[in-house]
């Protein structure tokens, strides 16, 4: 009898620690139904009706307008990059126009969408990739596209890559300098050798995920308005080969690129390295968070990159590694990237897809898709804690520009047999607080 009565103070105590402990963990400030996001605009349809439209990006420039890149699948397996003008009142300025300027040639997929931003002397800069020849298997090329006439037509095209051997080049990043050099990042392939069996990208031994030979980041930039690209430096060996690279460039035009580092024991963690002299060389990397996830293969999960006006560099990344909960985290770095704080939970639960770091107002703004066709975003202010997640449509595949403090996000919705780009304007009272 006293041995019962003992065993079941004990449970009860073992139920109040795991209460306690519970409830301080940071994680626990989300609720598991996530409400609507209050002052949503009607989401307008992008790309045409009977089409198939995917891979959505999204850039603002300073006079408000929006520009919305995607990719139009064919039916016969070729692609075209395609791009279109808002005005900040969501009005389109234009038809699409496609960026590529042969026809069917573009590639991509859910991990590597195009990327398109606006250079300070208002010329639209567009990366996207391209097939290399159909003999040479997925080989691919990185090129930026211009336009300096409000998207109505681009220039011939530059391949950014300079090596000559077909070889894969993806995932890649885009961001332009206050002085206007254009910076891409991308995953490379030119010293790897291809795995056997290269076509079967998911086996059941990484329970789903991709599985390819491990990659390199390479990073290249253009001082004449991407007319030409500076020789190819390598940033880093040993990288995950299906989650997307991060750029970012600070006023003092220091540049930062992060990728997922596969590190021993096949632990695939956030790393950042960063540049003073304009990608010709690197500082150390940095891995950002220990979080123990050990994958035999690719989550298809980058990270995003965002200053702060002090120069404080955050990032936002997934992780579903033991140390911790599964969900999506930030950290901040005040040393330019030589040290980071603890990561911060924004919200628990899988997601799909890369998440982006989106500043709005004051504040900085993840945008991400969940699990079950959501697109969620959440206002990360210096009181994080304090801050709710909100549902902002049914979607997938997120990009999201600002217009002085409004957020505006662009994702996928499918219906029937064909899926379509649409985009949605939050209000700034909503978008910052």
């Amino acid at each position: 009898m006293i041995k019962s009565s003992n065993n079941r103070r004990r449970l009860a105590l073992l139920v109040f620690v795991l209460l306690a402990v519970s409830g301080c963990t940071r994680g626990t400030r989300r609720t598991s139904v996530a409400r609507p996001m209050p002052g949503v605009d009607s989401p307008i349809r992008v790309s045409m009706e009977d089409g198939n439209a995917a891979e959505p990006a999204i850039a603002a420039s300073p006079d408000g307008d929006i520009y919305v890149a995607w990719v139009n699948h064919n039916q016969d397996g070729k692609a075209d990059v395609m791009i279109a003008r808002f005005d900040k009142d969501g009005q389109m300025q234009n038809v699409p126009v496609r960026v590529n300027s042969q026809p069917g040639i573009a590639t991509a997929w859910r991990g590597d969408p195009p990327t398109v931003a606006v250079a300070p002397d208002h010329t639209i800069f567009v990366g996207w990739t391209a097939k290399v020849d159909p003999a040479a298997g997925h080989a691919s090329n990185v090129y930026i596209s211009a336009s300096r006439d409000n998207c109505r037509t681009f220039a011939e095209p530059v391949k950014v890559n300079d090596d000559t051997r077909p070889a894969v080049h993806g995932m890649h990043s885009l961001a332009i300098g206050r002085d206007g050099r254009v910076y891409v990042a991308w995953l490379d392939e030119r010293n790897i050798n291809p795995m056997p069996d290269a076509d079967e990208k998911i086996n059941k031994r990484t329970s789903g995920h991709h599985m390819e030979s491990n990659r390199e980041v390479f990073i290249a930039s253009s001082a004449d308005g991407g007319h030409t690209f500076s020789p190819n430096q390598r940033v880093a060996t040993n990288v995950c080969p299906c989650c997307k690279t991060a750029l970012a460039v600070d006023d003092d035009r220091r540049v930062y690129v992060s990728w997922r580092q596969v590190l021993p024991g096949d632990f695939r963690h956030i790393a950042v390295a960063s540049s003073i002299d304009e990608g010709k060389t690197f500082s150390e990397m940095k891995v950002v968070s220990d979080d123990q996830w050990m994958l035999a293969g690719c989550p298809v999960s980058g990270s995003s990159l965002a200053l702060s006006q002090d120069g404080t560099l955050r990032v936002l990344w997934y992780s579903a590694g033991n140390n911790g909960e599964t969900g999506l985290y930030y950290s901040d770095s005040k040393d330019h990237a030589r040290t980071f704080g603890p990561r911060i939970l924004v919200a628990r639960g899988e997601t799909f897809g890369t998440a982006v770091l989106i500043k709005a107002g004051n504040h900085l703004n993840a945008v991400w898709g969940a699990i079950g066709g959501k697109v969620m975003t959440e206002s990360l202010a210096n009181d994080a804690g304090q801050a709710e997640a909100f549902q902002v449509t049914d979607g997938e595949l997120p990009a999201a520009a600002t217009i002085s403090r409004n957020l505006v996000v662009a994702y996928i919705r499918k219906s029937d047999e064909h899926q379509a780009v649409w985009i949605a304007s939050i209000k700034r009272e909503q978008a910052s607080d």
